[in-house]
């Protein structure tokens, strides 16, 4: 079932930052809940949750969005969470692999966006599942359209898996990390960056985590554990930073 939801392009922040930076770019999430994001307006893009995939040992369940979402402008990202059931072992044969990249491709199409992203958290022995659905759903994507990915911080930092996945851009999330993503905060936070050049396009933060001020020229997701508010908004973007 197609997802129902208030359509039109967000435009991209333009211009120059401080100092004659590029500044960064700001694109709420919204996931699975009712939101109205009209009072956006032009200062930031959408990615609005499409789909849900779960694949539970050598079946997949499917579904798309519930909520009602408004918005003023088209979001320009749709958004496919997919998740593997930990209380069944998966069976990942070749035609659980053709279920879920089509029914990852059914929701990524519900809206007429310019990128897909999947957002898809796998354990270690897990990597080539997600390796896999990304190389399918790139493969299935119309021509032009954007493959993004969200990854855990310390993917960007300390693994080379990454280098295989066939992505424009990923989107390490600075939030709800372990001890160990600490000094990778600090890190940032005074100005460095990930050790993957790849991980270097975007980052995402969350409104209920201390946000790290983002490099310049970043497309920086924004999260929220509620609703979203005019005032969460413009809190989370005086705190990322960057803006003209």
């Amino acid at each position: 079932m197609r997802v129902r939801v208030v359509l039109a392009a967000l435009i991209a922040l333009a211009g120059c930052g401080p100092a004659g930076r590029p500044p960064s770019t700001l694109v709420v999430w919204a996931w699975e809940r009712p939101e109205d994001l009209r009072f956006l307006g032009d200062r930031a893009e959408v990615a609005v949750q499409t789909g849900f995939v779960e694949l539970s040992g050598d079946a997949v369940e499917s579904r798309g969005r519930r909520f009602p979402l408004k918005v003023s402008r088209p979001p320009t990202t749709a958004l496919v969470h997919v998740q593997i059931d930990p209380d069944r072992p998966l069976a990942w044969t070749p035609a659980l692999r053709a279920r879920t990249t089509a029914a990852i491709l059914h929701y990524a199409a519900a809206i007429p966006a310019r990128r897909v992203q999947i957002d898809f958290e796998v354990r270690a022995s897990q990597r080539q599942v997600l390796l896999d659905v990304l190389t399918d759903v790139r493969a299935g994507l119309p021509p032009g359209t954007l493959l993004s990915m969200t990854a855990l911080a310390s993917w960007c930092d300390t693994e080379t898996w990454l280098e295989q996945a066939p992505v424009d851009e990923i989107a390490p999330m600075l939030f709800r990390m372990t001890e160990g993503g600490e000094p990778l905060r600090r890190r940032l936070a005074k100005g460095r960056d990930f050790r993957n050049p790849k991980c270097r396009q975007a980052l995402a933060v969350s409104t209920d985590t201390p946000i790290v001020r983002a490099p310049p020229g970043r497309r920086v997701y924004l999260f929220a554990p509620r609703s979203w508010t005019e005032a969460d908004f413009e809190t989370a973007r005086r705190q990322v930073g960057g803006w003209r």
